[in-house]
């Protein structure tokens, strides 16, 4: 009678009850994906708070002080009056003295766009005036900070250089004053005068430049002697070696002595810019007809040829009631253009005005000049023939401007050439990015955009009567917000990183210090307890993208999932959202390129607010060391507010966290204070990471969400530490598994010498069904053992084909060999059939298509001179290595099953004594029940079985059967589909040995050796080996790597060590690389097979499998 297979069902009851539970995980799967795709798709940001500081407020009281003060002026001209000044020019004007109008501009590099402009336009100035002297405090001497930018361009052009002699000391970049103690002191001891003037000339020769002007302001008499006689031995000092002597003259300023001055220079410039400034009301910045004005006054008293104008190129914006910010001509027109107000051109005074609601609800005046009102103010100062015109300054012009920059507009010079209108009419700004406001948090104002001005100009006077901006050009515009003298924020990108963000969150706890986490969605996904820590201990997240790619150079759509992904996650995980947003690869305070910019604009569009940075240390740089982040962050410690530092990314941040206490220290050292980017922005941090609303994050959906998140990051942890417990568990195993063996050998050949060995009589049980190919050489090879004395019983198992047939014909006169024939029942049942039948006490069970050594049995049965010795295994390896799949078998037979038995008999675990070649004791089978036909692996179950009746099972590694491997793809899957099922099958009927000490090393080594190395671990490598894909894709790959490298490399010299013992050649070591990761694959195939089949309660039955005869009788002759 058939006993009923281990895990076969009578009903598929089970079965569905599968297959319901896996539709019911897929369906909360397909939701859980569902879910995730809306809400990291969902549009619903959170509002982005007013970034515009509070401006400084005028009380009502103070406005009245200011309109009776010189400083407010309301410019108002009536017709005759203008008529008159008209008159008054024309009479006035000289003849033309200065042939040539220098073209001059005024450099400031801490203007925003000041180099781009001198880059473009140097080669349309005759002279550059930039800053670059100051006066060193008590030291009697002239300092030079030059900018390299303009020497380094000037290098190609060799324009005329003069630089401006300041005593305004810069405290913070947005605070300074006036140093006068030091010009009183020098200026008024004539031995001071001379080593400080001595002292400015060294400086003109050391930078080739071609001379100074003068711009001292605050001084208490600037027409006492003292300070005139500084003039005078400036000049006499300076003119006869050639250089240039020039002063910024203010008009209005009766305190400027023109009549000497204008002895004393070689130019004077008249600095007809600031008609209103931010500290008077709000009104033109400079009228052109007050200019007008100005440069009649100053022309009367000074030669025309020694006059330079001075003209302004952008304007002021005036908060109601508060003090006004200097802004260049795109930030004016920005402006305009992001509140959708009309800009009006005032005719009479040619500048510019419009009004706007701001985010501070506070309502705002603007007044600028553009290329119109200069145009015009030009064409009055060539009808004066003055020495030149000057821009002030580079950079916040109205790039129209430079299309009659060089152009003579004297009114006959214009009559001549006219002019042409149309192309003051377009404006195609330039690419490059404009700035308004200080500090390192950025806001788009404005995108680029052509502009189209409707311009009319008077073909009589050539003086431009009206103009309507018909559409603003504009450019990308950024404003920049949250720079805070003696205050700074630390910085972290790229992280949570699980080794190096604790120990940074550690310092930062103990030093009492705040930062900023730019977190990186994927880093996220695998911290989320970190990433809950960063939030719950107070620190600021915001978001560095979801993969960390260069967002210039990815698709839009991509860009905003990058976003919103880590916006979702970071929601989901804390609760809260952020606003706060820092692009990868391009964090600086002011980008210059468009690869930059892009990431700002795209980043607004979600409501977001791009953090830069203005000191970065390049902590990420590969061998960086601690000291090298310090020194970096030392010297540009007083560039900016944020200090850019990394705790992920790259190999190691060992490093930053080195480096981090000590520019903690240093920082404090110097004064600073540590904060928040809330508290730089005057912001509460809820209003940057404000909690989130109902959205794609609440209800059924963000509860979808929520559960993908979380099993996104215990399904990562998890597969992490299934990768590490594979890689490590398999280390420990492959090297114990070789000490074992080398350890066994040994001990072997130590017992060989003394083992005393009387042959006794054994039976060779030989079970068959469909094996007439391979069943005559096999048994012809076994009458031919060096053995005494044996009986060889073949089993017919009721083969379909001619097997009994093929045996009778060739053995019926062989009385060594006992043939028997019996209706088809199994391998376990031809076994038991011919164990009754055998007269000895020791059987040899062999399979039909093995062929054994001539001494093969010979050191089977030297293992039972002890009485303990229940069964011993042979060493099989594959005869017919005819291709690669052989040859992969046979590695594996070598490397894997021989290695294993010879390690496990040191410590009686073998759990397999294989039906190719194996010796049992009559009386052990007996006592364990004999082969049993409820599993596939007959060989495996009873050696189980064995074991748990307290025999011992040896190996002997000396018994070499070789077995004819299955040539085929399809016949290896068939084959060691039979073997994992029936291992599995053999394990779950004898689980009650499991962690049993009952049962020794067996329970506690056998048993968890197959349940973790050949089903656990193998069921989930498939999974393991995904991780260690994606891992090399990660941010530490090398990491990854070097765990499965040491595996990799062990495993080799451990199968180096099998090949060693088996005395096989080691060129077949050449396929073991192919065979390691392939192989593998083909085992994982086969276990999900099993254990489908088990779970489905499927019978499974051996088959057969075609047999070719292939193995070489010439191998299995002669004994070693």
């Amino acid at each position: 009678m058939r006993h009923k297979q281990i895990f076969q069902a009578d009903t598929p009851k089970r079965w569905n009850k599968i297959k319901w539970i896996s539709r019911i995980l897929i369906f909360v799967l397909i939701c859980g994906v569902v879910a995730a795709a809306i809400t990291v798709t969902s549009q619903t940001y959170p509002e982005l708070p007013n970034l515009n500081p509070a401006p400084k407020r005028i009380s009502d009281e103070e406005l009245e002080q200011y309109k009776k003060s010189t400083r407010y002026k309301d410019y108002k001209i009536d017709k005759k009056q203008l008529q008159t000044l008209e008159a008054k020019r024309h009479n006035q004007l000289k003849h033309a003295n200065n042939k040539e109008r220098i073209n001059a501009a005024f450099y400031r590099e801490w203007e925003t766009q000041a180099y781009n402009s001198l880059k473009e336009n140097i080669g349309k100035l005759d002279m550059v005036v930039t800053e670059g002297f100051f006066i060193n405090p008590k030291a009697d001497t002239i300092g030079a900070r030059m900018d390299t930018g303009l020497l380094n361009i000037n290098k190609r052009y060799n324009k005329p250089v003069v630089v401006s002699i300041s005593n305004y000391v810069n405290y913070d970049n947005v605070n300074g004053d006036f140093d006068v103690d030091d010009v009183v002191r020098i200026t008024g001891n004539k031995a001071l005068r001379k080593v400080f003037i001595n002292s400015i000339i060294k400086q003109l020769k050391k930078y080739n430049l071609r001379g100074i002007n003068l711009d001292i302001n605050n001084i208490p008499n600037r027409n006492g002697a003292q300070y005139r006689a500084f003039q005078e031995d400036l000049y006499n000092m300076l003119h006869p070696l050639g250089f240039l002597v020039t002063q910024n003259v203010i008009p209005d300023d009766d305190t400027y002595d023109l009549k000497h001055l204008q002895r004393f220079n070689d130019y004077l410039f008249v600095m007809a810019i600031d008609q209103h400034t931010e500290d008077s009301n709000a009104g033109d910045i400079s009228h052109q007809h007050w200019v007008e004005e100005q440069l009649d006054r100053v022309c009367e008293i000074v030669p025309s040829e020694k006059v330079i104008l001075t003209i302004a190129g952008g304007g002021v914006d005036w908060p109601k009631n508060s003090v006004g910010t200097s802004i260049g001509y795109q930030a004016a027109v920005s402006t305009a253009e992001q509140y959708q107000k009309k800009v009006i051109f005032d005719p009479v005074s040619a500048n510019l005005h419009y009004k706007y609601i701001g985010p501070d609800s506070i309502e705002h005046t603007v007044y600028f000049v553009d290329a119109a009102a200069n145009f015009n103010i030009m064409r009055m100062a060539d009808d004066w023939d003055t020495g030149g015109i000057a821009l002030w300054r580079l950079g916040s012009e109205d790039p129209r401007l430079w299309k009659f920059f060089q152009k003579n507009l004297a009114l006959a010079s214009l009559k001549k050439t006219g002019l042409d209108v149309q192309e003051l009419n377009n404006v195609a700004l330039n690419n490059k990015i404009d700035y308004t406001g200080n500090g390192e948090v950025l806001e788009i104002i404005t995108t680029p955009s052509k502009g189209n001005i409707n311009l009319k100009i008077d073909t009589n006077s050539y003086v431009i009567t009206n103009q309507e901006y018909l559409k603003l050009p504009t450019k990308y515009v950024i404003k920049k917000f949250g720079y805070k003298p003696g205050k700074v924020v630390l910085t972290f990108d790229d992280g949570p990183d699980p080794d190096f963000t604790p120990r940074i969150l550690e310092i930062l706890k103990r030093e009492k210090v705040p930062a900023s986490f730019f977190v990186v969605g994927a880093m996220v996904e695998k911290n989320i307890p970190l990433l809950k820590r960063i939030h719950d201990e107070g620190y600021e997240i915001g978001n560095h993208t979801f993969l960390h790619p260069d967002i210039s150079k990815v698709s839009l759509d991509r860009v905003i999932l990058e976003l919103n992904a880590t916006r979702k996650l970071i929601e989901s995980i804390t609760g809260h959202s952020t606003i706060l947003f820092r692009p990868p690869f391009n964090a600086d305070a002011e980008p210059q390129t468009l690869d930059e910019v892009i990431p700002v604009a795209e980043s607004r569009k979600q409501n977001y607010i791009t953090i830069g940075e203005s000191i970065d240390p390049w902590d990420w740089q590969p061998g960086v060391t601690a000291q090298q982040i310090i020194d970096r962050t030392k010297r540009d410690f007083d560039k900016g507010s944020m200090i850019l530092l990394h705790d992920a990314g790259g190999d190691t941040r060992e490093a930053t966290v080195q480096a981090l206490p000590e520019i903690i220290r240093f920082y404090k050292s110097k004064g600073y204070e540590f904060t928040t980017i809330a508290d730089i922005l005057d912001k509460k941090k809820e209003e940057l990471m404000p909690p989130i609303k109902d959205d794609a994050n609440s209800g059924v959906i963000g509860t979808f969400y929520d559960a993908v998140v979380v099993g996104f990051f215990f399904g990562n942890w998890f597969l992490f530490y299934v990768f590490l417990s594979a890689i490590f568990l398999a280390i420990g195993r492959i090297v114990l598994i070789g000490v074992l063996a080398i350890r066994q050998r040994s001990e072997n050949e130590k017992s060989k010498a003394y083992k005393q060995f009387k042959p006794v009589p054994v039976s060779i049980i030989v079970p068959a069904y469909n094996e007439e190919v391979t069943v005559v050489k096999s048994l012809r090879s076994l009458l031919n053992i060096d053995y005494p004395e044996f009986e060889l019983i073949f089993i017919d198992d009721g083969s379909k084909d001619n097997t009994l047939k093929v045996v009778t014909e060739e053995f019926a006169d062989e009385k060594r060999i006992t043939i028997l024939t019996k209706p088809n029942g199994g391998k376990a049942s031809a076994l038991n059939f011919g164990i009754a039948h055998a007269k000895y006490d020791f059987a040899v069970c062999i399979d039909a298509d093995t062929q054994l050594k001539n001494d093969a049995v010979y050191h089977l049965m030297t293992y039972f001179t002890d009485d303990e010795v229940g069964a011993v295994a042979g060493t099989v390896k594959v005869g017919n290595e005819t291709n690669i799949i052989t040859k992969w078998q046979s590695i594996e037979y070598i490397t894997a099953q021989n290695m294993d038995r010879r390690a496990f008999d040191l410590i009686n675990s073998i759990t397999v004594v294989p039906g190719a070649i194996g010796a049992f004791r009559k009386s052990a089978v007996d006592e364990a029940g004999g082969f049993t036909s409820d599993t596939l692996a007959e060989d495996c179950d009873l050696t189980m079985r064995i074991l748990k009746c307290g025999y011992i099972i040896r190996n002997a590694a000396e018994a070499v059967a070789y077995t004819e491997a299955p040539e085929t793809l399809g016949g290896l899957l068939k084959q060691r589909f039979r073997w994992s099922f029936g291992v599995i099958q053999s394990f779950w009927k004898n689980r009650n040995a499991l962690f049993n000490k009952k049962f020794k090393s067996f329970g506690m080594v056998g048993m968890p050796n197959i349940l973790i190395f050949q089903i656990i671990l193998p069921l989930f490598s498939p999974l393991a080996d995904l991780m260690m894909i994606f891992g090399l894709f990660g941010d530490k790959p090398w990491k990854i790597l070097s765990y499965y490298v040491a595996f990799v490399l062990i495993d080799f010299i451990v199968s180096i060590i099998a090949f060693w013992m088996e005395k096989e050649s080691y060129k077949k070591l050449v396929y073991i690389i192919p065979q390691r990761f392939i192989w593998r694959q083909l085992m994982y195939y086969i276990l999900f097979k099993a254990i489908r089949k088990a779970v489905k309660g499927e019978l499974s039955t051996w088959g057969d499998l075609k047999r070719t005869g292939n193995v070489k009788e010439d191998i299995v002759t002669g004994g070693d």
